[in-house]
């Protein structure tokens, strides 16, 4: 494919993505200029960190790999205040901590079963002490809460919790947790389409589809969707066991990575198999 046509194909997968993301912005009120005040901050970022220069780049020469202007390179670069640092990840913890009381013995009952817990007591085996496990600093309180919420945890009498979902099923529209979720989901998927399409990389992460190549009868989209479900909650189940198994033999302060395996179900927009033809908008009156 020459660089044209790749240039074509590129900036057609990048309307694709934006589209989805668009839905999102607009519908908790972020408009373009801002959405265009991040995208230049992560392309100056990218330049600078990603992009391979024979020597350190400088200013003008990181303009000119961007296509934005000098003024604009100095603004991101010496105004701290442009950069955008998130918190830690409330989800990424709540997760941690939900896995650790379904897979570590110490808060297990007979048959693997997670045991309820009291906030505080016993020292060694309550829910505090499980949060302190994944993080010591974090507050229980606040992870508790955050359980309680979504449903993964629920009361049991009046001082005990029971866990009653391995994972954190968010059911709002746009929230906090919502939107690191789906970044999170977003900005995985990319990376692992990004290494497999550089070619200085000999092997391939795992990337699998399946999909109906004739299109879907609606009638069975339910069905199919229950059955993908079960499947991937068996799948994922099992690769976690594995992964607390690996986990639980690692010892050392070596290098840690975020690495994993995610699932999705997907129903394109019918709308996105005709985003070529724009939706007639009226002039305004005169």
């Amino acid at each position: 494919m020459n660089s044209k046509k790749m240039r074509e194909h590129l900036l057609l997968a990048v309307h694709r993505v934006i589209r989805a993301l668009a839905r999102t912005l607009l519908r908790a009120g972020i408009r373009f200029e801002d959405f265009a005040a991040v995208a230049r901050g992560v392309y100056i970022e990218s330049a600078i960190r990603d992009f391979r220069y024979p020597s350190t780049p400088s200013r003008e020469r990181i303009a000119v790999t961007t296509g934005l202007t000098r003024s604009q390179i100095d603004a991101y670069v010496d105004d701290d205040g442009k950069q955008i640092d998130g918190d830690p990840a409330l989800m990424f913890l709540v997760a941690e901590v939900l896995r650790t009381w379904h897979t570590n013995p110490r808060f297990l009952g007979p048959y693997g079963i997670p045991l309820e817990l009291r906030l505080d007591m016993p020292e060694d085996r309550s829910f505090r002490s499980v949060v302190a496990s994944v993080d010591p600093r974090a507050d229980a309180r606040i992870v508790l809460s955050e359980l309680l919420r979504t449903g993964a945890v629920v009361r049991s009498g009046e001082q005990h919790f029971r866990a009653v979902s391995r994972s954190v099923m968010l059911d709002e529209g746009v929230s906090e947790q919502a939107i690191e979720y789906q970044a999170n989901g977003l900005s995985r998927l990319a990376a692992t389409l990004e290494y497999n399409m550089n070619p200085e990389n000999a092997d391939r992460r795992l990337d699998r589809r399946a999909r109906a190549d004739q299109g879907l009868a609606v009638g069975l989209l339910p069905a199919f969707e229950e059955y993908s479900r079960d499947q991937a909650n068996d799948f994922l189940l099992d690769l976690d066991n594995w992964l607390t198994s690996q986990i639980e033999t690692q010892s050392g302060d070596g290098e840690r990575l975020d690495a994993g395996v995610g699932v999705f179900f997907f129903v394109a927009p019918i709308s996105d198999a005709h985003s070529t033809n724009r939706r007639k908008v009226p002039k305004d009156a005169s």
